[in-house]
């Protein structure tokens, strides 16, 4: 073997080496396209084969599509920064059913570039101990390290054995959590910390800044008994906000123990009165799928009303990536004018989910203060992700769903 490679490769045994959960390593030696497999002694958790099993569709369509394999090529490291993450708990999230019809897939497909569009794994925050690091990669995380992140939604996704992720996307887990509470957490949790202080203007500096009070803010949020309400109200809480919340009578007392100051029952026939009568609002944070025509049945004053459901993506995929774009701006323009002869009613805007460090950082705060948890609706099996995707499909959870890879 060409002598220049040796110590290369001697770093590299070195560093895999250190990983108590790695078997074995593929070795490329361009040298007379030859390739080495080196083995560590008695460490057999890594599949020899380089396969995994996980979740997968070929093509886009309703549930039936998505297949178990356990005949995954394990994903590589690619980038210096990158590193690579047995999963041991990951949620599954309505964007995770919606993606398995097609939803986004024009947008989405862009930024992919030169990754293959199938196929596809699902699956987008997660709990999971790191196998592999790249040469690049920063002090923090180490082999073996117990780590929570989140995938952005042109990745590949967590429902699978093994993931490669960015290491600017993961941290520790905090330590109040499980593993199973913890991988609940940061889709839901960064969609509500987006939608508050990116859209919604809460105010503090995203929450970055203690002590920064928002001027004990109104805030309403519809459908908080879901996965993304549920980390809503704890935030606006945290933030000293005064927090109205709509939901179920019977998810009222979970939903006071998370700090909601009035629930409205959004089957009663008062409904509407119900929040007209608790108004003004300063944001209205729209969880349940109302979409921005709601704001206009809204007699009272607000500031800003922040929908996750707006047309942006669903514009592209019929339309296209230029056309959709100009037709999202018509629409945004036709949400605000509904409400233009309304005096003072307030702007609609549309919220997303942003994976961005500084939320990531706020919300791992909150948890290590004990400020923050997640709310388990129920746990399923890895061999039982179709009956958890159609949970959630079904809707009406209380809290999130996890799977449990352990």
């Amino acid at each position: 073997m060409n002598a220049l490679l040796r110590p290369f490769l001697s770093l590299a045994t070195q560093r895999i080496a250190e990983s108590p959960a790695l078997a074995t390593v593929i070795l490329k030696c361009r040298t007379h396209s030859q390739c080495q497999i080196q083995e560590l002694p008695g460490k057999r958790e890594f599949p020899r084969t380089m396969k995994m099993s996980g979740w997968q569709i070929h093509s886009y369509g309703d549930l039936d599509e998505v297949q178990f394999s356990d005949n995954i090529r394990i994903p590589q490291v690619k980038l210096g920064t990158e590193v690579m993450v047995r999963v041991k708990a990951a949620s599954i999230n309505p964007i995770d059913v919606a993606m398995i019809g097609g939803y986004g897939a024009t947008l989405l497909n862009m930024m992919r570039k030169m990754d293959l569009e199938f196929p596809l794994v699902v699956g987008r925050d997660f709990v999971g101990e790191v196998v592999y690091r790249g040469i690049g990669a920063p002090k923090f995380p180490r082999i073996g390290d117990t780590v929570w992140g989140v995938l952005p939604p042109y990745k590949q996704g967590c429902h699978s054995q093994y993931i490669v992720i960015d290491s600017s996307l993961i941290m520790p887990k905090p330590k109040a959590l499980g593993d199973l509470e913890a991988s609940g957490i940061l889709y839901s949790g960064l969609t509500a910390w987006s939608g508050l202080f990116l859209s919604g203007n809460l105010g503090n500096l995203c929450g970055l800044l203690r002590g920064a009070s928002a001027n004990r803010k109104r805030v309403l949020i519809l459908g908080a008994s879901g996965g993304v309400g549920t980390m809503a109200v704890q935030i606006a809480k945290n933030e000293d906000a005064q927090v109205f919340v709509t939901a179920a009578g019977d998810a009222s007392d979970m939903l006071s123990k998370l700090g909601a100051d009035c629930v409205i029952d959004y089957r009663d026939e008062n409904f509407l009165q119900g929040i007209h009568s608790n108004g003004p609002y300063d944001i209205i944070l729209d969880c349940a799928g109302y979409g921005p025509k709601f704001a206009s049945t809204i007699e009272c004053n607000f500031d800003n009303y922040v929908t996750f459901s707006s047309p942006l993506l669903r514009n592209m995929d019929s339309y296209g990536l230029i056309s959709g774009t100009v037709r999202n701006a018509i629409s945004l323009i036709e949400d605000n004018s509904r409400i233009v002869s309304q005096k003072s009613r307030g702007i609609v805007k549309w919220g997303y989910f942003a994976p961005l460090r500084q939320g990531m950082e706020y919300l791992k705060k909150l948890a290590e203060r004990e400020k923050l948890k997640c709310i388990v609706d129920t746990v399923y099996g890895f061999n039982d992700a179709i009956e958890a995707y159609q949970r959630v499909k079904d809707g009406h959870m209380r809290g999130k769903i996890i799977l449990d890879l352990s």
